[in-house]
């Protein structure tokens, strides 16, 4: 029987997992492209890995090394669309999806669980911080559902082996770590609570084994990673740019830790309001594991009070550490929303008959029209690709044999995609960390005539006259705001210097 139930489960998990992000992420058939910048900054840099280029050193860029092999993984599906992205999102959601149906299943089996699958998937999609699709956070959530998952799980049983549980718990966090090392908060409160559990139950060495599997388990995906790296000699520049700038480039100025609790409880307030399913749920969630540890009074359940509201603030804190913060951040407390639905075990214990899983079909019925009505990237849907900016200017700079260009509007606009072309200039995209090599670099690329095409958009004064005005047309930015973008050739006149500083900012 638990068996037919998880078939069932993995389906309408897949099924849900494909409903909503047909519509919530531009990544979709359904749109022409992503329009993302960051999406697209993830997948120029996966299309380059896939021949032989590395992040970091060949093409910079301040996230995990993880989160672009996860491209490159989708570059291999498809170098000149988002299909392949869209396939690992589906397959992230789907585990997302599962995860949550086997959290709820943890207080009672039976098929009304299966609710707790499109109310998740409606839940996490149709949010603010969903955004367009394809963020680092979207791809951790599967990773710290496990991990909460684990340790509801050892709270709630006593099992002889406890040893694969730590395993995938320290897998999970070390997948975390290589997409985005400041979502790991969660984990860290979690660990607290379930090593203090074993100390408490089995003794201190038993705590101590706990914590080894779980470094295993982190090891089984950092070492590989980090021998890529090396391999290609990224490893240096992975852990200068990862950590050294993210940290005291990318954050802001300092705080002392008080600032930083303040600032985490600022951004929890705002971003509770622009996600109210998400912050109610998870809110729910903690209240009903505090009030069953006071109605159960078991070591495991008051142990699971303490642990999951302590890694709640961690991964908030953790999330909103620096001063500088994006509305997607806030995708990462949907791991948490499962939380509210654990009641429905109770209820599966009590309706055992398979004409309950029933219900899980109205979820799954209004989630189209609910992603259509609140998804952000929806008004997206409406651009046909012949139309777009990008593919014209793809166009012109494929009249050109082997052309060069450069992309400095902001960040990335999807113009590599469109064009087919593979940045030869590390700093390929207007990143938001600025540095004074980044500057030095991009006046060696204007005046030397390294690249053959530059793209600017409307706010940006024109690199000089050693490039060509060959092209200009307004287009679509991110979530349907619109630039005046300008294409520009190198006509082979004397490199000026003259006006850089005006165009540089």
């Amino acid at each position: 029987m638990k068996r037919k139930e998880r078939f069932v489960a993995l389906i309408l998990a897949l099924v849900s997992a494909v409903a909503v992000l047909m519509i919530a992420t531009t990544s979709s058939p359904l749109y022409a492209t992503n329009f993302w910048t960051d999406t697209n900054i993830y997948f120029t840099i996966g299309r380059g890995m896939t021949q032989g280029l590395m992040p970091y050193t060949d093409l910079f860029d301040h996230k995990g090394p993880l989160l672009y092999l996860i491209y490159a993984v989708g570059a291999l599906v498809s170098n000149t669309t988002f299909l392949g992205v869209f396939l690992l999102e589906v397959a992230s959601m789907t585990a997302m999806l599962m995860l949550a149906y086997e959290l709820v299943s943890l207080f009672g089996r039976g098929w009304i669980n299966l609710l707790a699958i499109p109310v998740t998937a409606i839940v996490t999609t149709c949010s603010t911080a969903f955004n367009q699709g394809g963020s680092a956070e979207e791809f951790v959530l599967p990773a710290l559902l496990l991990a909460l998952y684990v340790v509801v799980r050892r709270m709630l049983r006593e099992e002889e082996r406890p040893a694969r549980w730590y395993l995938l718990f320290g897998l999970a966090m070390g997948w975390t770590f290589a997409i985005k090392y400041t979502d790991c908060g969660l984990f860290l409160g979690l660990a607290l609570g379930v090593l203090l559990l074993e100390w408490c139950r089995h003794g201190f060495f038993a705590a101590f084994r706990s914590g080894l599997w779980a470094l295993c388990g982190m090891a089984l995906i950092l070492v590989p990673v980090a021998l890529y790296l090396a391999w290609g000699g990224a490893l240096v520049s992975c852990l200068e740019v990862y950590f050294y700038e993210n940290i005291f480039l990318y954050a802001g100025e300092p705080m002392t830790l008080w600032d930083h609790v303040l600032n985490a409880l600022a951004y929890l307030r705002t971003q509770s309001m622009a996600n109210p399913a998400i912050a109610a749920l998870s809110y729910v969630g903690i209240a009903w594991m505090v009030i069953q540890a006071i109605v159960k009074r078991s070591k495991g359940f008051v142990l699971a009070a303490i642990t999951v509201p302590l890694g709640a603030f961690l991964m908030l804190l953790f999330t909103y550490w620096g001063e500088v913060a994006h509305p997607y951040y806030a995708l990462v407390f949907a791991a948490l929303t499962p939380l509210a639905l654990c009641p429905l075990g109770l209820l599966a214990a009590r309706l055992k008959d398979w004409k309950w899983s029933l219900t899980a079909l109205v979820p799954l019925a209004v989630s189209v029209p609910l992603c259509l009505n609140l998804c952000l990237g929806v008004p997206l849907m409406s651009i046909e690709r012949e139309e777009m900016t990008q593919v014209w200017f793809g166009e012109l700079i494929n009249q050109s044999e082997n052309p060069t260009m450069l992309d400095w509007t902001d960040l990335d606009q999807g113009f590599y995609l469109a064009a087919g072309v593979t940045p030869t200039c590390r700093y390929f995209a207007n990143n938001n960390l600025n540095s004074e090599e980044k500057r030095q670099a991009y006046e060696s690329y204007l005046t030397s005539g390294e690249v053959q095409y530059i793209v600017t958009s409307n706010y940006q004064e024109d690199p000089g006259p050693q490039y060509m005005l060959i092209g200009m047309e307004e287009g679509v930015f991110d979530l349907g705001v619109t630039r005046v973008y300008k294409l520009f050739e190198y006509i082979g006149d004397a490199a000026a210097e003259e006006g850089w500083d005006d165009w540089y900012e």
